[in-house]
Formats: C-alpha cells, sequence, structure tokens
C-alpha cells in the first residue's frame, strides 16, 4: 500500500463551495520550500475539502521539483468541469469579481509563476483571447514560465498535460486577434 503524500489546504478563497473559486493554496510538504503559482484556466471541482484530476496532478508535478506549496489561480473565477458552460454568461460574471487580485498576490508572491490555461476547450474564442489580453497586462511586470512546448495554438499546456520530466521555458504572451462582439460584452 503506498502512502498518501503529505497535503494540507492553507487557504481556499471563498471558504465555502460555491460558483466562484479564486484561490487554492496548497502546503504539499511539512517543510519550508519554494512556492509556485499556477495559473490554470477556471476551477473545477477542487475546495477545501477535495481535490480534482487537474490539482493532483499539478501537485504531484510541484513536488517532483521540490515545491513546498502550490497557489492555484485561474483566468475565470466561474466554477464548472465544462469550460464550454462559461459561454453566454457575461464576461465579468465569468472573470470573477476580484479575480485579477487574486491572481496578482499569487504570482508576486511565489518564486515561480506558470501559465497552464491550455487551448480554450469550447470557451467563445474571442472571449478567450479578451480575458488572455487582461492577464497579460496584470502580469506585465512578472516572468511567466510554461511547462513544455506550447499547443498548436500557441496556449500553454494546461496541468494536466504536465507529464513526466517536462521541464520549464519563458512563456510569452503573444499578441492575438481583437476580440470578437461575443466577448465585448
Amino acid at each position: 500500500m503506498t502512502e498518501k503524500p503529505w497535503r494540507k489546504v492553507e487557504r481556499c478563497i471563498p471558504e465555502k463551495y460555491g460558483r466562484y473559486r479564486y484561490l487554492l493554496e496548497i502546503q504539499i510538504s511539512a517543510e519550508p520550500g519554494p512556492r509556485l503559482a499556477a495559473l490554470l484556466k477556471n476551477p473545477s471541482a477542487a475546495s477545501r475539502e477535495r481535490s480534482d484530476p487537474t490539482v493532483g496532478k499539478l501537485e504531484a508535478w510541484a513536488r517532483r521539483r521540490g515545491f513546498a506549496s502550490v497557489s492555484v489561480i485561474n483566468l475565470f473565477a466561474w466554477r464548472t468541469p465544462h469550460p464550454r458552460a462559461l459561454n453566454g454568461l457575461p464576461f465579468r460574471k465569468i472573470a470573477g469579481p476580484g479575480n485579477d487580485r487574486h491572481i496578482l498576490a499569487a504570482v508576486a508572491g511565489a518564486d515561480l509563476a506558470v501559465a497552464g490555461w491550455g487551448n480554450p476547450n469550447g470557451i467563445d474564442p474571442g472571449v478567450y483571447e479578451r480575458r488572455i489580453g487582461e492577464v497579460r497586462e496584470l502580469l506585465r511586470p512578472y516572468p511567466l514560465q510554461a511547462v513544455g512546448p506550447p499547443t498548436k495554438d500557441g496556449h500553454p499546456r494546461h496541468a494536466l498535460l504536465w507529464n513526466g520530466d517536462v521541464e520549464t521555458a519563458p512563456f510569452g504572451f503573444r499578441e492575438r486577434p481583437a476580440p470578437t462582439a461575443a466577448a465585448r460584452r
């Protein structure tokens, strides 16, 4: 029988499971050490009480590289396991009120910040590009890394694809096409 790795959820904002999750901060080592901030797409099921496949994969990757904690933040704070469900909702609602503040704080407090949102997976491309553009401006002063090569669309690989010994490399936001009319809502 394999022993479960040490894990302690330090913070989950908000504390109670609901429509939004802005921050999930997890200690993955009982010893102090480097902090990882992972900027993903949108929160799914992970909360103070439970993990999910993406967060589990992210924690395993971080452990193999000697990180002591992981802060999970997202482009969109609206919680759903189906990114396509973000379509049709008002842009500010899915981005999440106050989300930028949590993204900025997590990245500023990290020893390494890694982008891992992947392709849109059903999210309206104009909405996706608009949000990426906002986050690009927000994080301009901070160096971001990505794990492995970008997707064919130029996005940083999703955390579920952070396999084996794939290393990080600098991630530069590409300038993208102007958002569509749907994205301007």
